[in-house]
């Protein structure tokens, strides 16, 4: 696992292909080489409208195994939505 302490920043998933993703980050679109297995769990959730994907500092690889528990997982997420409400409790209910 990535150690948490190391700084992260979420990107939007624009494209997957199969051995690279396209994320968009502050505007700015990177993409990043994905394994098999990164791939084959990538095209399962590629069907939703906004898929935010954790991704190192430099934005040369997914941080795919960071736990949802995790505050500063919890902190990035939440920069991206209005609302008060944890965006982990959100997920948890299915909004």
């Amino acid at each position: 696992m990535q150690p948490l302490e190391r700084p992260f920043t979420m990107g939007q998933l624009l494209t997957l292909q199969f051995d690279t993703v396209t994320v968009l980050i502050y505007g700015k679109r990177y993409d990043i080489p994905v394994s098999v297995s990164e791939h084959q769990l990538l095209t399962n959730i590629v069907q939703d409208e906004i898929v935010l994907l954790p991704v190192n500092f430099e934005r040369t690889r997914l941080l795919l195994d960071i736990p949802e528990t995790a505050p500063q997982f919890e902190r990035e997420l939440n920069e991206f939505t209005d609302t008060e409400e944890s965006v982990t409790d959100l997920l948890k209910e299915g909004v």
